[in-house]
């Protein structure tokens, strides 16, 4: 899908795709991960670039998911759940980045992904043209476990957690560390936090000031609010510089107006992302998590692309990079 930018440039622009996250209350700290033996999946990637990953419900499948860390909920295709005869569950107010659209719900009496198995979803359904996959798979289901993405070698694994790690501190600039495993001195481990069910980086900052930064494997492009922008490009825009405005999609079917910018430096505990193209625009979701006039960031595909694999360890309030080999602690985006 394609759509022309809105402002200083005439050629035609990618539409920037973004997930949803239906809003819930988070996950209970530290609850015990659901016993599974764990899976190591071969994924793809969509039109997008986002991961996808097999599927199976109510034995049927496979499916074709996307990883979408960013969605409190799973999500089915309404065809989907029609053809697979799933209960009708009622209507819900979803929240997506650009809004809120009621949909309805269906009850997914077992989820699979390789050998974990999920129970009892209740799962909003939309048509797959907004989702542009059979469904998504959300935090509901990642939650207490441990989530690799392993670019490199285009698997998907899920596991249980290591375990609790405990509080962590969220007050000043956490330390990260490097664990001495396979990776040795390529692994950096980062602390984090929930909030709303996500799991919010800590230490996160961009030009020296702190940032609040989520890790949303369902966005095809990261996105920043208007607080981070100015804090990267200043009050009033250059009249000497072309604005490039793309149309931002959610998912509910909400279009917002975003600008494409370049974010200078990118800090996230060890790691710098130097030249990291983003999108900044004052979304819905930044409302509804209270996040409006902090600077704040979304961080999708197209950032956790630069390493060879991420790790959200929902349990242990972890997420873990790994570099590629024969990369400096600094990555700096493909032009």
């Amino acid at each position: 899908m394609t759509a022309a930018a809105l402002a200083g440039c005439a050629s035609r622009e990618p539409a920037v795709l973004v997930n949803f996250a239906e809003l819930a209350p988070p996950p209970a700290a530290g609850a015990p991960a659901a016993p599974d033996a764990g899976a190591d999946l071969a994924t793809a990637a969509d039109l997008a670039g986002r991961v996808t990953a097999p599927v199976w419900i109510n034995g049927q499948g496979p499916f074709d998911f996307v990883v979408d860390t960013g969605a409190n909920r799973t999500v089915i295709t309404t065809a989907l759940a029609t053809q697979l005869g799933l209960p009708d569950a009622g209507s819900a107010q979803i929240h997506g980045v650009a809004g809120i659209e009621p949909a309805g719900t269906a009850i997914i009496d077992t989820l699979r992904v390789g050998d974990v198995v999920t129970r009892k979803i209740r799962a909003p359904t939309l048509s797959r043209g907004r989702l542009g996959a059979d469904g998504l798979l959300g935090v509901d289901v990642l939650r207490n476990r441990r989530v690799t993405i392993d670019f490199q070698h285009n698997q998907f694994r899920i596991t249980a957690s290591r375990g609790d790690a405990g509080v962590l501190p969220v007050m000043g600039q956490a330390a990260s560390r490097v664990e001495p495993q396979e990776h040795a001195g390529r692994q950096i481990v980062v602390p984090a936090r929930y909030r709303f069910g996500q799991l919010i980086i800590i230490g996160a900052d961009v030009a020296g000031r702190p940032v609040t930064a989520f890790m949303d494997s369902g966005s095809q492009s990261t996105v920043g609010n208007h607080a981070l922008r100015r804090l990267v490009l200043g009050t009033e825009p250059d009249p000497k510089k072309p604005r490039y405005l793309v149309p931002v999609l959610s998912a509910t079917g909400q279009t917002s107006q975003g600008e494409l910018a370049v974010m200078p430096l990118l800090k996230i505990g060890g790691l710098s992302i130097a030249g990291l193209t983003t999108v900044f625009a004052d979304l819905h979701v930044f409302d509804i998590w209270d996040l409006k006039t902090k600077p704040s960031l979304l961080m999708g595909i197209d950032a956790m692309r630069q390493f060879e694999s991420v790790t959200l360890d929902y349990g242990r309030r972890q997420v873990i990079f790994v570099l590629p080999s024969g990369s400096p602690r600094r990555v700096r985006p493909p032009s």
